[in-house]
């Protein structure tokens, strides 16, 4: 799931860079693209009045048949997105232990050296409280552009397979 929306994402890049190299041993791989998912922002009020969007069930259904998610999310000013926080909110909603089966891997990239790591490490405190079991090992590419291909470059080939490695283990655990 890459928590951007955005055209030309390189988190989304990143995402589906991961998801090949997952489908490349040999595992089932579905990538939530979360433009397909629009919600809008979490207020009671309107989840009185409207319900829960279909979007956001839709999701949660889909999310209930995985054994392993990867949250790859850029960072927005040292935290991570507004969209997987609103996200996560209303599948919460849906069912409040939507993620509570799943491991959650984190990655991100960003054109800075850093590579997201800060906004990663949010996203970790926060799954914590929330009751989610988050992998230790988090991919982070920093100086990371898109390519002429839209593939995402500076990827350090070492770095993605100790990662997917870390996927696999944690579906085969599951």
């Amino acid at each position: 799931m890459a928590a951007s929306a955005r055209s030309g994402s390189i988190n989304q890049a990143l995402a589906r860079r991961i998801a090949r190299e997952l489908e490349a041993r040999g595992e089932s791989v579905w990538v939530a693209d979360l433009t397909n998912y629009p919600m809008p922002l979490y207020n009671a009020d309107d989840e009185a009045r409207d319900g829960v969007p279909d979007s956001a069930v839709a999701l949660a259904h889909q999310l209930r048949a995985a054994e392993v998610l990867v949250v790859v999310s850029p960072e927005y000013n040292g935290a991570f997105t507004p969209l997987l926080k609103n996200t996560v909110d209303w599948m919460t909603r849906v069912d409040v232990a939507v993620l509570a089966h799943l491991t959650v891997l984190l990655a991100s990239a960003s054109p800075g050296k850093g590579g997201g790591a800060n906004g990663a490490a949010m996203v970790r405190q926060w799954m914590t409280n929330i009751g989610v079991a988050v992998a230790p090992r988090t991919l982070s590419v920093g100086s990371a552009t898109l390519g002429d291909d839209g593939e995402v470059a500076g990827v350090d080939p070492t770095d993605l397979a100790g990662f997917v490695a870390q996927a696999v283990m944690a579906r085969r655990a599951a």
